[in-house]
């Protein structure tokens, strides 16, 4: 832009200069009327001119091809431009050309690049894949592992059963043989009364025990077995033998785990009964069942269990035991265990008991009698009866009458 303008300025000047000094030239030519080469002066003006013309131009491309480097090439150098510019050409369409082949290998290339994308996600997936699986197969091998050490510790653990059981068999097997032992010296004369005497009924309470809660499996087979061993000397005792080594009491080994699991359960004391499995016989083995029931505090000393208004006069005996029937019949409902034999839940003195009938006896009208415990008392019993006995007051029906 610059050098096209530059290129004008040196034009108009070079022409403008040349002009002024051919019209110069030629008005003092043509006021001489000077010939040159023998023509007429209007020929020679004429050349004159023409010369200037050609001065004017020669001098406008002389100063242009001093002043400016492309004009200087574009007069001399436009076949080496050419060749320049046809050989930068043909760089530029070999340059396109690659360009061309570089777009198609980039493409190609980010094709590739996708692909391989594509191929390190798939990985990516495959290896989370994996290492899930691993994990996975770690979890299992670990509860695999935890499994076996419960299955070891259960192993361990049967085998300690297994062992405690061949070690009960042995126990079972000598009380067993002790039992025929001890049958054969009963049926030998060795107890010194009579053959076939009963010594306990069916469903008689042989021996009872309060055991406290908290007791360990452990413990809780000892309190049994102390409990069974007590009553054991108690039947010996009974048959009047001094060896009380001897083992003539016997209990189902069922029974025995029953009640041990009921004490290691406990969250409560609890009443162990061995009560007469059948009448036991002197000479025979005695058959005992062992009952166990929550021990709980039931009545607290003085408390009322039951209360009742009956005739005075000579049904007195009828009436008072079964108004002790009423008090047996709530003390059960209550909570306490009754005798396994008799079914009582209680006990009152027979003096007590007789005062108490004679005085009803002599009373005319109604009695009020309350039953009531004496002592604190537990479920395992015995309930320890007392009786108060109130004659009520009789009122004059006529007296009641409002006066008009």
């Amino acid at each position: 832009m610059l050098v096209g303008v530059k290129i004008l300025i040196i034009i108009a000047l070079m022409g403008g200069l040349i002009a002024y000094m051919g019209d110069k030239l030629g008005t003092k030519v043509g006021k001489r009327r000077m010939s040159l080469f023998g023509l007429r002066p209007k020929h020679t003006s004429i050349i004159v001119t023409i010369v200037t013309g050609l001065l004017v131009a020669a001098a406008t491309v002389g100063v242009l091809t001093i002043t400016s480097q492309s004009v200087r090439t574009a007069l001399f150098g436009m076949d080496q431009l050419r060749a320049d510019m046809k050989q930068l050409n043909d760089e530029v369409a070999a340059k396109t050309q690659e360009l061309i082949r570089g777009q198609a290998l980039l493409e190609q290339n980010k094709q590739e690049l996708a692909e391989r994308m594509a191929e390190i996600e798939q990985i990516r997936s495959e290896v989370e894949a994996t290492k899930a699986e691993l994990a996975s197969a770690q979890a299992a091998k670990d509860a695999t592992a935890a499994e076996l050490a419960t299955l070891q510790a259960s192993y361990d653990e049967v085998s300690k059963k297994l062992a405690d059981l061949e070690a009960t068999r042995a126990k079972m097997e000598a009380h067993i043989k002790d039992l025929q032992t001890t049958q054969e010296q009963l049926q030998n004369g060795i107890i010194h009364l009579r053959e076939g005497t009963i010594l306990f009924q069916v469903d008689q309470l042989l021996a009872q025990a309060v055991v406290r809660p908290g007791l360990s499996e452990e413990d809780s087979q000892a309190a049994i077995k102390n409990i069974i061993d007590d009553t054991n000397k108690l039947v010996l005792r009974r048959l009047g033998i001094e060896d009380q080594g001897q083992a003539v009491v016997y209990v189902e080994r069922q029974n025995i785990e029953v009640a041990t699991q009921k004490l290691n359960s406990a969250k409560t004391p609890m009443v162990v009964q061995v009560v007469a499995a059948g009448n036991i016989i002197a000479g025979e083995p005695a058959v005992a069942i062992i009952q166990v029931y929550p021990q709980q505090f039931i009545y607290k000393n003085g408390e009322v269990i039951h209360s009742a208004v009956m005739d005075g006069g000579p049904n007195a005996q009828s009436a008072m035991l079964q108004f002790l029937k009423q008090v047996n019949e709530k003390a059960r409902v209550k909570g306490i265990i009754p005798d396994s034999l008799s079914g009582d839940i209680g006990t009152i003195p027979g003096d007590d008991l007789f005062t108490a009938i004679r005085r009803v006896a002599t009373i005319h009208g109604k009695v009020h009698v309350e039953a009531y415990v004496d002592g604190d008392t537990y479920s395992s019993g015995p309930v320890h009866l007392k009786l108060r006995i109130t004659q009520m007051p009789v009122f004059n029906d006529k007296a009641k009458m409002p006066a008009y």
